[in-house]
């Protein structure tokens, strides 16, 4: 029984030499056997919502991509018709070596008409039936981005981006929401902190739903 013991005795020592791996080493391309993966990242120049005035060129500012501190091509993809009032979105799309993409993206306004200086109706706002307030921010000159424009009752939140120009009159441009494309009918109003307008829900089930809203500045 001896001799069987010193057998398995060796064979468990053998086993354990055979299991010894070589030493771990870590490189930037690989953590071990693991091979490292460096998902692009995007640097934006300007903001990432912009306006511009009806009949203005528009520049993109452009944008830059990298992956494990490499730069790496960006395909573009949108365009912005600065002779139509409306929200335009550009993609982003910037693909690593390993086949992964990433995608950013830049939101551009058209707008009638210059801002009128010193013009901001960021705030918070209330609606009638007790839903949920929506909080007003400035995206950019003449534009602004609201946590819901529906309101008025209803349990559905809609957030939306807007334009306004003079401190009178506000329109929603068509654009692609949480409640799919909405947009206002026509021009919507500002007065004394009320913003008053009449929405479209262009896919809702069984038809395109419109609505008046109203929201009051607190």
């Amino acid at each position: 029984m001896k001799k069987r013991y010193a057998f398995i005795l060796i064979a468990f020592l053998a086993i354990i030499s055979s299991c010894e791996k070589d030493p771990i080493i870590n490189t930037a391309e690989r953590v071990g056997i693991s091979k490292v993966t460096y998902y692009p990242t995007f640097t934006l120049t300007g903001n990432d919502v912009l306006s511009i005035v009806q009949g203005t060129a528009f520049t993109d500012p452009g944008v830059k991509a990298s992956a494990g501190g490499a730069d790496i091509p960006v395909v573009t993809t949108g365009s912005v018709d600065n002779t139509t009032v409306g929200l335009y979105q550009l993609t982003y799309t910037a693909t690593n070596v390993d086949n992964f993409s990433a995608v950013a993206t830049r939101t551009v306004v058209v707008i009638p008409s210059a801002e009128t200086p010193g013009l901001d109706l960021s705030g918070e706002y209330m609606t009638t039936g007790g839903t949920p307030n929506a909080t007003i921010t400035k995206a950019a000159p003449g534009v602004y981005f609201t946590t819901n424009c529906w309101g008025n009752g209803s349990t559905a939140i809609i957030p939306a981006y807007f334009i306004c120009t003079d401190g009178a009159v506000v329109t929603i441009p068509l654009q692609n929401g949480s409640a799919g494309h909405i947009q206002t009918t026509g021009p919507g109003t500002y007065a004394a902190g009320l913003i008053s307008w009449q929405i479209v829900r262009l896919d809702f089930p069984g038809g395109p739903l419109t609505r008046d809203k109203t929201w009051q500045k607190l």
